[in-house]
């Protein structure tokens, strides 16, 4: 029996299905009005069904999508906790770099503006060191200049004693050669004396200031120191020695006052080749004969 009610059930339901489906059997089911308490009755029961099922599914659902949020969530934490130490560390890195980026583009900049001091101070050392050295040149060629002025301030009233001194050598020569000559009394030998005294003392006194005689007469002729006044053959002395001092002359320190006029000697006077020593014996042998 309970079989035979559930064939026309499912059957029922079969024919519900295709009633559902098909429009066209709309007509049936109204025309069955007996069955449609059973179908009813059958879809209350499948739907109750399936909202059963439905909750059921969506509770699994939800338990499930729960634990998935759950490990996503505790994913998720972790993931961030791992990104922040990451940020953290890109971070800190970063500022490491920066801080390193700022150091050498400090000490760059440092470098370069130490480098510009240093060829400024160069620069004003150079200059400086060059203003010194001219200062110092200045101060030197200054002071040579005063030395040589001071040296040689009395170059005039020294010129102007060389006539007085021409005047006094030309006495004591006159006196000597008198003395040589004759007897003279012993008052004029005492004035001799008296006069070549006052010579020397004034010459050491002009030699104190610089006023030196030029030695000439058996020197070798300096053009810078003397001046030839004649030329001379010599058998005595040699060619370009001074045989003779007209006039002496004086240096003031190392500068020519006054050069000395003097006789130069030619050397030996040149010997005729015609007149040969045989030819004078043949002469002095004829004459005595």
């Amino acid at each position: 029996m309970a079989e035979v009610k559930e064939i026309p059930i499912q059957t029922e339901t079969e024919e519900k299905t295709e009633a559902e489906a098909s429009p066209e059997n709309k007509t049936t089911d109204s025309e069955n009005g007996g069955d449609k308490t059973l179908v009813t009755r059958m879809r209350e029961m499948a739907e109750s069904s399936l909202d059963t099922i439905k909750s059921e599914v969506k509770k699994v659902i939800e338990e499930r999508i729960s634990t998935v949020e759950e490990t996503a969530t505790n994913v998720t934490s972790e993931a961030k906790k791992e990104v922040e130490v990451i940020i953290q560390r890109v971070r800190e890195q970063f500022e490491v770099e920066r801080e390193e980026l700022l150091r050498e583009e400090i000490e760059k900049e440092v470098a370069a503006a130490v480098e510009k001091v240093h060829d400024e101070y160069k620069g004003e050392r150079d200059l400086l060191l060059r203003t010194a050295a001219e200062a110092e040149n200045t101060k030197k060629r200054l002071q040579a200049d005063y030395q040589r002025q001071l040296k040689f301030a009395n170059e005039g009233i020294l010129e102007g004693m060389l006539p007085v001194l021409d005047s006094l050598e030309a006495a004591i020569k006159s006196v000597n050669e008198q003395v040589e000559a004759s007897d003279a009394p012993t008052e004029f030998t005492s004035f001799n004396e008296g006069v070549q005294l006052v010579h020397k003392q004034l010459l050491d006194a002009l030699k104190i200031h610089g006023l030196v005689p030029i030695e000439a007469v058996g020197e070798t002729f300096d053009p810078n120191q003397h001046e030839a006044l004649l030329i001379t053959p010599s058998d005595d002395v040699s060619e370009g020695k001074v045989i003779e001092e007209f006039r002496r002359g004086y240096m003031l320190h190392t500068r020519v006052l006054r050069a000395s006029q003097v006789v130069v000697s030619q050397g030996p006077p040149e010997v005729d080749e015609t007149d040969t020593p045989d030819d004078n014996n043949e002469n002095a042998t004829a004459d005595e004969a």
